[in-house]
């Protein structure tokens, strides 16, 4: 909120009135008025009727303005306007200026904010030309109500006083209440915060306050601290009733290059470990987590990093919610990257921590990672080169290591024939070189691993054929496109002196089947012969809808048994895979993904969802089905998720959200509701969410969350059971 009078008002003009610009200032000036007279026996030059002062960006406009050479005092009557430089206006019906403008009084003062906020007073004093100070000041950035501009605002600040110093930048008030809706819900004596000059500024935010069934009550008031223009920090201690205190903070800082942050937090609670039917109890454990990131452009072309994010168990960061989504998987990262039009070459370090429950296997650690990836101009025949080459370095808690280097060269080109025939070929040379020093282990097919080296050359080829047809009619377009892809390359490739570190969880679907190697990562290839094939189609409808399929196969004319203990990619012809899309209007969108088993016609996998409605109602939902054993490592998956968001004007809206365990009957996992009012000056939020989960450390959760937000000023959050 911005208070200010009129600093320096400059005229120049001629004859009876050079006294009046010589006292108002300096510079050049342009006023216009009806009416001018010099009074030169009481010494008084008065500007009459439609009087417009200009003097750089400011404006002021008045009925009446005069200056009394005697007494050095500037007045200015009726319909008084000021325009500010800065955007803000000023109305008053009088205002009285002297000591060249730095001291004088204004009566009835009205302030429009360059946000639209209003101030109203019943007088303002200005001393020294630096303090303002107002009397019985009301201020409100809520729209007036056109229907009744006699009515309250939604909410406004009420003071005796009000007092803006410029110089130090911040504004007070004495004796100031919080009025809603013309009723006083909350008052304080004093009350300080920085003028809109100032962007940062130290001093406590507003608070949270409210209870979890995890941590008992708790009670937050982050303390800002603007260190300087390119660093701050933020001091967030929270107060809980079962853990203690939970010490927090973050800090933040620019540079010329980049950026860095950190936050993180500490506490010193108990902590439950163990299986469900033995649990064991640690008391006054260190606990907590540190996250932080760091981006610097080194030049135009390269620019390095971090992300980090740890933490000192599996349930803290569930446990104590106070710090954003956590995560099965906290992953911490250094790199240097760099790009050269279709170049892209990068080193990286990962380090991983698994936060699921349960006896877990150390997390790898990847270090270093290097990577070049180029892709060449297109050539004469309409082809182009490409080049991939991967390092890494990658070992255990327990010493086992090793190293793998992968080069990957390729040449792709499309052909398309007269008759419409599309056909893409790639051909690849992949070479791959592995050495493992202190692991010896039994892989998913039971053979032995052992330490050495270790490596394979690949010649693979793709042929990728496809014949669209496509008709157009008064009503849309139709497209049907036929496709056959025949892949190959040599038998095997995966020994076992190749260890499986990046190609563990295979799912088949409709965006792989097409693929030279389905598997993710490198350390697992797909060999062999195989003949992929499938059927698009489309409609597309001159109304705006469409309706999209896909389904598709592959057989491999070999066999891999290792690769099918492995990743779960089976032999001979694969599951049939495939997806529909509807989008019949803007308002309805519906898909459905499947993949059916080839030998008995058995459903493994089934996801259907579907959006309905537009911004005023629409409904959602989501139902997955997936197969125990369909993807490896996977447990049987079968979830209904179901939502609904309305806004039935322009302020109010809802959003409701559950999500169903459908293996054993009907059980619910999640449900939430949102409530939302939100203007130009006030949001109210009202949450309310139930989880039916709960493990070891971490107990099934009834929260009911309130924020009030008052803009431009701040806002109180509460979080009850």
């Amino acid at each position: 909120m911005l208070l200010l009078f009129c600093s320096a008002i400059v005229m120049s003009t001629t004859g009876g009135s050079t006294a009046l610009a010589q006292q108002l200032g300096t510079g050049p000036v342009l006023f216009t008025a009806n009416e001018l007279t010099h009074d030169r026996e009481l010494g008084i030059v008065t500007a009459r009727g439609n009087v417009e002062i200009m003097q750089g960006e400011r404006v002021l406009l008045a009925d009446t303005v005069s200056f009394n050479q005697k007494t050095e005092t500037v007045t200015a009557n009726g319909n008084i306007k000021l325009l500010e430089p800065t955007g803000e206006v000023i109305f008053a019906d009088y205002v009285e200026l002297t000591n060249e403008m730095k001291d004088g009084v204004i009566k009835e003062i009205r302030l429009l904010l360059t946000d639209n906020a209003r101030v109203v007073a019943n007088g303002a004093r200005r001393t020294g030309g630096n303090t303002t100070e107002l009397a019985k000041a009301i201020y409100s950035p809520c729209s007036v109500c056109a229907d009744d501009p006699d009515r309250s605002p939604l909410w406004q600040i009420k003071a005796e006083r009000v007092i803006h110093d410029q110089k130090a930048r911040k504004i007070e008030y004495r004796n100031a209440s919080l009025e809603m809706w013309g009723i006083p819900v909350a008052y304080t004596p004093y009350f300080e915060h920085p003028d809109p000059t100032v962007k940062r500024e130290t001093g406590f935010l507003f608070p949270e306050f409210g209870a979890n069934s995890n941590v008992g009550s708790f009670f937050r008031a982050p303390f800002f601290w603007a260190i300087a223009d390119d660093k701050d920090a933020t001091i967030d201690p929270v107060f809980t009733s079962d853990e203690g205190i939970v010490y927090s903070g973050e800090y933040r800082q620019r540079f010329i290059n980049g950026e860095f942050n950190i936050s993180g937090s500490a506490a010193v609670a108990d902590r439950e470990v163990g299986s469900p039917f033995f649990i064991e109890n640690r008391k006054d454990q260190f606990r907590g987590h540190v996250f932080s990131d760091a981006r610097f452009d080194i030049d135009d072309q390269w620019r390095a990093g971090f992300d980090v994010e740890r933490s000192t168990d599996q349930t803290y960061l569930r446990r104590f919610n106070f710090f954003g989504p956590s995560s099965t998987t906290l992953e911490s990262n250094a790199f240097i990257e760099g790009f050269n039009r279709r170049n892209y070459m990068a080193a990286n370090g990962y380090l991983f921590q698994d936060t699921r429950l349960g006896q877990r296997p150390d997390s790898p650690v990847v270090f270093p990672l290097l990577e070049y990836k180029g892709l060449g101009d297109i050539d004469d025949f309409g082809g182009r080169w490409s080049l991939d080459s991967n390092f890494r370095y990658l070992y255990q808690e327990d010493k086992s290591e090793n190293q793998r280097l992968s080069v990957d060269i390729g040449y792709e080109i499309p052909i398309t024939s007269p008759i419409g025939f599309v056909t893409t070929i790639e051909t690849n040379l992949r070479m791959d070189a592995y050495n493992t020093n202190h692991f010896i282990a039994t892989d998913e097919a039971g053979r032995r691993t052992e330490d050495g080296f270790d490596g394979r050359i690949r010649p693979e080829l793709k042929i990728d054929w496809r014949y669209p047809f496509v008709r157009h009619d008064s009503s849309g377009q139709t497209v049907v496109e036929p496709i056959v892809a025949l892949l190959v390359s040599p038998d095997g490739g995966n020994s076992p002196g190749i260890s499986n570190d990046d190609s563990v969880v295979v799912e088949l679907d409709e965006t792989n089947l097409l693929d030279q190697n389905r598997t993710p990562g490198l350390d697992r290839v797909e060999g062999g012969t195989r003949l992929a094939y499938g059927l698009r189609a489309a409609r597309y409808f001159e109304t705006g809808g469409s309706l999209s399929a896909f389904v598709g196969q592959s057989h491999k004319f070999t066999t891999d048994n290792v690769l099918e203990a492995e990743t779960g990619l089976e032999n001979g012809t694969s599951d049939i895979v495939g997806r529909v899309d509807l989008r019949p209007s803007r308002y309805v969108d519906l898909f459905y993904r499947f993949r059916i088993d080839e030998d008995n016609g058995e459903v493994n996998r089934s996801e259907v969802g579907t959006s309905i409605g537009s911004s005023a109602l629409s409904f959602g939902a989501n139902y997955t089905f997936l197969r125990e054993g369909t993807v490896d490592d996977v447990a049987q998956l079968d979830e209904l998720l179901l939502s609904m968001n309305a806004q039935w004007d322009d302020n109010w809206r809802v959003s409701l959200f559950t999500r169903q365990d459908l293996i054993n009957d009907i059980e619910p996992l999640e449900h939430s509701a949102v409530l939302t009012y939100e203007d130009e000056c006030f949001r109210f939020d009202a949450s309310l969410r139930r989880t039916y989960t709960s493990s070891t450390d971490l107990d099934e959760i009834d929260e009911f969350v309130v924020r009030l937000t008052f803009k431009t000023v701040g806002g109180v959050e509460t979080e009850l059971f």
